[in-house]
């Protein structure tokens, strides 16, 4: 399994806004990108990924910007990853190789099954971590959403 910066960088989004969401407030993708040391142009993307995956909505207007769809202890970690990245674990028997749609070995092969069990696994496992468990544990540093609440209040 390998998380990418796809994946990273949507749970990193996620639990900034849901501790945003204790301030009632929506945030900007710059105010996102800006705090959590994430490329503008990946935040957009993941907004967009998060956004289609139904983890956070947009909110128009002059104080408008993104914020969580959800309580945070109702958007378990494979929900982020699976709008972030796509799947959690990729069963390599179920992509697409070079040479043709599936892999042709799946009736006879010993591994196939061991790769399923896998994906199972790490599937219950992000289930049962919520974006709330991360956000009660997580050490955000000093002001750091006190900086973009200012920032809200002014604007």
């Amino acid at each position: 399994m390998r998380i990418t910066k796809w994946g990273e960088y949507g749970i990193l989004c996620t639990i900034f806004l849901a501790k945003m969401m204790e301030e009632e407030v929506s945030v900007t993708a710059q105010d996102i990108a800006k705090t959590q040391s994430i490329p503008l142009q990946y935040t957009h993307q993941i907004l967009q990924r998060l956004r289609k995956g139904e983890i956070v909505e947009s909110v128009r207007g002059p104080k408008g910007g993104y914020k969580l769809s959800r309580i945070p202890s109702e958007i378990n970690l494979r929900q982020v990853l699976e709008a972030s990245e796509g799947t959690t674990f990729e069963v390599i028997c179920d992509s697409s190789p070079p040479y043709g749609d599936k892999c042709g070995q799946e009736h006879h092969c010993a591994l196939s099954g061991v790769w399923r069990e896998l994906k199972a696994t790490i599937d219950a496992t992000l289930e049962q971590k919520t974006v709330g468990d991360l956000v009660r544990h997580h050490d955000f540093y000093p002001g750091q959403t006190e900086e973009t609440l200012v920032r809200i209040r002014e604007s």
